[in-house]
């Protein structure tokens, strides 16, 4: 799913709110999101998961194309871990011990 999609659902969900009072209220969460990741906290959204900032060290990488040894500088990523509601959701077989046969 693309933001327009999220948005359309959104809107064929909520038809009483206008278009673009919904990408409006999307690009402030997304925005407060962004801001809240660059000041390193965690974002924490209850039944979906947690995002978090982790810093990727520095280390010696190669050139595909010329095979050459190339310094790779650290730098910050996001990781995100889903919470239990949304893995419960994911692996309903997993979740209820209903095991493939495959043992």
């Amino acid at each position: 799913m693309v933001k327009s999609e999220l948005l359309q659902k959104l809107c064929n969900h909520y038809p009483n709110l206008l278009r673009k009072d919904i990408e409006k209220i999307l690009e402030i969460i997304f925005l407060e999101m962004i801001e809240a990741l660059c000041r390193e906290e965690n974002i924490e959204i209850r039944g979906f998961g947690i995002f978090k900032i982790v810093l990727r060290k520095a280390r010696m990488g190669r050139n595909p194309k010329s095979s050459e040894l190339v310094k790779i500088a650290e730098k910050k990523a996001i990781r995100w871990k889903m919470s239990k509601a949304l893995f419960g959701r994911l692996n309903k077989n997993f979740t209820e011990n209903k095991i493939s046969d495959t043992y």
